[in-house]
């Protein structure tokens, strides 16, 4: 207990170190505890989603868990195998997925009876079957009739008929139907029809078959039926269980145990004595799991690879910090060696207090990864933050070994340094504090040039890997890489940091060379210090490096991801919105017969058709949509025909513009055409023959700028048309794309770009698609609202800003744009706290130098300019060369993100993004810095009573 007093008291004299050791530990725990957090809450996200969209593609409930069986006549009890599916169900099943129940039904089917209408025995039978549902009352809309009772009347058994049924059968509520079966022995049964029903309104997950399956039956009371047909007569074929569960509950983590479901309760009935043949089992979310085992290793390798960078920066954090504590301990470790105490004993003292502090990190972690994760759901971009709900992050167990196997690593870093420094004595201790000025471990092991070598050879591998990927066939299957894509920079700026840090003294001993008879006071004593000591310095220099390179890579890998992927959908598309309408035409309506020989006449000869006529609505309306701030009309044809003398290309798209129009509408990317996509437009303008072609086409009928080719489509006479332009890209169209929809194969497609009003006059009109340039702020919803009030109802829109927030949203993205700003914002937080601490301590630790200068008659004002240029040539020094390692990575490494991301073969092609916002972002945190550092270590300064450093005896 004493110990453990002694060890408390002493973190708390040190509580400025401890608790920034302890702020490392939690980010750390916190950093990786938010990985399993982070990818269930996004794979729950698309789970759900998935589940949803399930419902709206394949009109049937998720969440539905359908269990069938089927037998023979006689087979088994039918009550005794409802009895124990019941039990099964409701004693197994529903309490191990503890999920709310929404409903629960059990229809059971008789077997087939032939019935006539009581009255007309000796009219041809109809096959009718009875049925009997759970709870029926509640889920359908009587239309007519009463409900039947649950006891026969007079001997007839009441039942509901469907309202299809009722017309189809030409039934009349009242009649009786008498029921007999060769297939058992029992009476007839007289059933009386005393009610129509419908379903109720809205989406009833009662109702996992539709009404119209029961056309041809007889509902009975539940109760009733179970009487007659189940108990005492064993009549039963059919028994549907369905339980309908609130999917939205339904968590991914539980993915095991929801695909064990099926498997499970088929071969618990398998074992009662049912044949598998007999069973059918129908659990949509079993499914629908399955495919996520491969996207969730995925996602967790993103999320690893992405945050490589931020865990090695922690790592040289924790370093430097428990570095800082040990230096500022050393002499007391020193003299309890020397003074008798074991290097275990020391060891265990600082083991108890790691040991606390990683129970407090543990503590602490897992909550702070569970908020990291759902600031990372509201990622929008890089450092852009959007309204909308976070990832539901959940605590489980997965979370707590990742903190705890965390907690374990960071302890084992820690505990490294201080096994160092429990060898030394006094003896030992004061040696190599007077051998401070010779070179550090890592410069003596030359880690610098390693880490710079490995660095090359991760360069030169992704160049090759970059050829091969470009050389490539177009049907390959794309190449994938590893997490050493975000690895490797970091390793490069490390090294060279450490190679800096190794001219770094030379440069300052020339520079204090260079102006030993002139320099100021302030800047001789920083320049002397500084390059006496620069060991002292170099793991704060080397910490700002790689965070400001770290800082600068990531946010230039994040600007370019989402560059790309908004280029590429905003060029797909051409311009933010997309649409077409019905036009009014003369196409006559066709009928189809089922019989050819309902058709009059023999087959002919098809005879040419003539073209359909079309009335081109009104294009005003279109334009004064809300928030449009342009629009154009761009007629698409996709199976047009080019011909030049003997040579002819099909399936070509044609395009036809409204020149003008068309460069104020779409998006477009400067630098794809070799002149101003106005310049194009302009040649257009100028003729109306004027012909656009792309490249592709231009190769395949050798024709050139100049060349007259012949252009039209089925049914449509060609008309003559001279090539002005040849173009490589053009909005909304694609050089490259697949063969087909059944096909990865790609094949070339080819263009043509033509004046739209003479491709009306001389070829056809036909429907054309409208182009619409929103206004910055506009919103969709209520430009869909204006097209209704319009009655333009569209059968076909793209919108692009939809379809990037679906980007944004998916997993790859919310995880690189969450992970990149995490990193980068933990990475800026980190410094700033290291970076003062190290001066506070610093201040402390030069106390008595301070007093000495102050004695000597200095200033004040030239204590703090000493202070300011020490920051200036230690701080502003590593802050400069982490800029230019961050942007030497940037130009080396990005490059290799098109393997990342398979955009070798992209359009518009792939390129390499680097903002000035992010960049000036991190130059005003970094003058933030020293100006708040300075203020700080101002104070602290003026706080201190140096006089009473300068006394006797005082070492």
């Amino acid at each position: 207990m004493a110990m453990l007093q002694m060890i408390l008291r002493k973190m708390l004299n040190n509580r400025w170190l401890v608790g920034s050791l302890l702020l490392g530990l939690v980010v750390a725990v916190g950093l990786m505890s938010s990985i399993p957090a982070f990818t269930n809450g996004v794979l729950q996200r698309l789970f759900v989603k998935d589940m949803e969209e399930y419902q709206q593609v394949v009109k049937s409930f998720p969440g539905g868990l359908l269990v069938s069986i089927n037998q023979d006549f006689g087979a088994q009890d039918g009550a005794i195998v409802l009895a124990h599916l019941k039990n099964v169900m409701e004693n197994e099943i529903i309490p191990s997925l503890s999920t709310p129940l929404l409903d629960q039904v059990t229809v059971l089917r008789s077997l087939p009876f032939q019935s006539v209408l009581q009255d007309q025995i000796t009219s041809s039978p109809e096959t009718a079957i009875l049925y009997s549902f759970t709870n029926l009352d509640q889920h359908i809309t009587l239309i007519d009739g009463h409900l039947p009772a649950a006891e026969p009347v007079d001997g007839v058994l009441e039942a509901l008929v469907t309202e299809k049924g009722l017309m189809e059968r030409k039934m009349v509520l009242g009649n009786i139907y008498e029921l007999t079966t060769t297939h058992a022995d029992v009476a007839a049964i007289r059933i009386k029809p005393v009610g129509v029903f419908k379903e109720k309104e809205g989406n009833d997950p009662y109702w996992f078959a539709r009404s119209a399956e029961y056309n041809k039956g007889f509902i009975l009371h539940e109760e009733l039926f179970r009487k007659t047909f189940l108990e005492e007569n064993n009549l039963v074929l059919a028994i549907r269980y369905y339980l309908a569960f609130q999917y939205q509950e339904f968590q991914f983590i539980d993915k095991e145990k929801l695909m064990s479901v099926v498997p499970e309760l088929e071969e618990n009935l398998v074992q009662f004595g049912l044949k598998k043949s007999d069973l059918s089992i129908q659990f949509p979310v079993s499914s629908i799991t399955q495919k996520y085992d491969e996207q969730n290793q995925h996602f967790r390798n993103i999320l690893w690879s992405l945050y490589v960078p931020i865990i090695i920066m922690l790592a040289i954090y924790l370093v430097m910090v428990s570095g800082l504590i040990v230096e500022r301990q050393r002499t007391e470790i020193a003299v309890l060696g020397s003074r008798g105490a074991g290097r275990g004993q020391i060891f265990g003292i600082y083991f108890v207090e790691i040991i606390i502090l990683g129970l407090l990190a543990l503590l602490i972690g897992p909550f702070v990864g569970i908020q990291l994760s759902k600031i990372l759901g509201i990622s929008n971009g890089f450092l852009q933050f959007v309204d909308r709900t976070g990832i539901e992050a959940q605590m489980n167990g997965e979370v707590l070994i990742y903190a705890a196997w965390t907690v374990l690593g960071c302890m084992s870093l820690l505990l490294i340094s201080i096994f160092f420094a429990t060898r030394q004595n006094i003896v030992t201790h004061k040696q190599n504090a007077a051998r401070v000025t010779g070179q550090a471990m890592w410069h003596r092991l030359f880690l610098d040039v390693i880490l710079l070598l490995i660095s090359w050879y991760g360069w030169y591998s992704y160049q090759n890997m970059i050829e091969n990927a470009e050389k490539a066939a177009e049907d390959s299957v794309p190449m994938s890489v590893d997490v050493l894509l975000f690895f490797i920079p970091v390793l490069f700026s490390l090294g060279l940091g450490l190679l800096c840090l190794r001219i770094y003294p030379w440069l300052l001993h020339g520079i204090y060379w260079l102006g030993r008879r002139f320099w100021p006071i302030s800047v001789h004593t920083t320049l002397v210090q500084v390059g006496r000591a620069s060991r002292q310095y170099q793991f704060l220099m080397l910490f700002v490096t790689i965070t400001v390179a770290i800082g600068m890579f990531s946010a230039s890998t994040a600007r370019t991801i989402n560059l790309n992927a908004e280029e590429q959908i905003f060029y797909q598309n051409g311009t933010d919105i997309r649409l077409m309408v019905d036009w009014i035409n003369d196409k006559p309506v066709v009928f189809l017969h089922r019989n050819p020989a309902m058709q009059e006449g023999s087959p002919g000869p098809e005879s040419p058709k003539p073209p359909i006529q079309y009335v081109e609505p009104d294009f005003l309306p279109f334009q004064q949509l809300p928030g449009v701030e342009h629009a154009t009309r761009v007629f698409v044809h996709q199976m047009a025909e080019a011909s030049e003398g003997r040579q002819s290309v099909k399936e070509v798209t044609l395009m036809g513009i409204d020149p003008k129009e068309f460069g104020q509408t779409i998006w477009w990317k400067q630098g794809l055409l070799p002149h101003h996509i106005h310049d194009y437009l302009n040649l257009l303008g100028k003729e109306p023959k004027a012909l656009l072609i792309s490249r592709t086409l231009a190769d395949k009928l050798k024709v050139k700028e100049g060349d007259t080719i012949m252009v039209g489509w089925k049914n449509i006479r060609p008309v003559e048309m001279i090539v002005y332009a040849i173009v490589d890209y053009w909005p909304g169209w694609s050089p490259v794309g697949k063969d087909s929809i059944y096909s990865s194969k790609q094949k070339e497609k080819y263009l043509m770009v033509a004046n739209l009003p003479y491709i009306q006059s001389k070829l056809h009109m036909e429907p054309y698609q409208v182009w619409l340039n929103l206004q910055a702020e506009a919103s969709s919803e209520a430009l869909y609202e204006g097209l209704i009030q319009n009655d333009a109802r569209p059968t076909f829109l793209s919108n692009a800003r939809q379809l990037l927030i679906e980007t944004k949203n998916s997993a790859f993205y919310l995880g690189v744009n969450g992970s990149l700003t995490l990193g980068f914002l933990l990475s800026m937080l980190i410094t700033f706290i290291g970076y003062v601490m190290y001066w506070v301590l610093t201040l402390g630790a030069r106390k008595l130098q301070y007093g000495v200068f102050r004695a000597m008659g200095m200033s004040f004002g030239s204590l703090v300019r000493i202070i300011a240029w020490e920051q200036f040539f230690t701080f502003g020094v590593a802050f400069v060369m982490g800029v230019a390692a961050g942007k030497l990575a940037n130009m080396l490494f990005l490059p290799a993100l098109k393997l990342y991301l398979h955009a070798e073969k992209q359009i518009p092609p792939f390129t390499i993004t680097s903002s000035a916002q992010d960049e000036w972002l991190i130059y005003s945190f970094v003058a933030i810095t020293l100006v708040v550092g300075i203020a700080i270590v101002g104070v602290i300064l003026s706080r201190m009573q140096i006089h009473q450093a300068v006394k006797l005896g005082e070492d």
